[in-house]
């Protein structure tokens, strides 16, 4: 749970003003510090940062009135309808949580061999 919520916290405060792929030292860092099993490490990272990116979705749908993510959902084929973007919102944390993800099992593995 700590894990989970230093890497959230981390996370947030970073990309306010730095690029996406800062996910991927802060998580491998995170990883390597907290002593978990691979497979939860990769399970931790993928959670913390799908939240994360999820929510900050969600935050910006709203404030545009879904009329974007609604859009880009009619772009991807799903079917028109205004609830279009609480899929959008769903999917948006996907590639993040995998990148992260691999990050932190990367840190973990990091950690055994030294």
């Amino acid at each position: 749970m700590k894990m989970f919520i230093v890497l959230c916290v981390t996370i947030f405060t970073a990309q306010l003003v730095l690029p996406w792929w800062i996910i991927i030292p802060i998580s491998v860092i995170v990883s390597y510090l907290f002593n978990e099993k691979p497979w939860k490490a990769f399970i931790i990272c993928f959670a913390a940062i799908y939240c994360v990116w999820a929510l900050y979705s969600l935050y910006l749908s709203y404030l545009n009135g879904h009329i974007l993510a609604n859009r880009i959902g009619l772009l991807l084929g799903l079917p028109e309808s205004s609830f279009n973007w609480i899929w959008m919102t769903l999917i948006s944390g996907i590639p993040g949580g995998l990148v992260a993800g691999f990050a932190g099992l990367s840190g973990q593995y990091i950690r055994k061999a030294f």
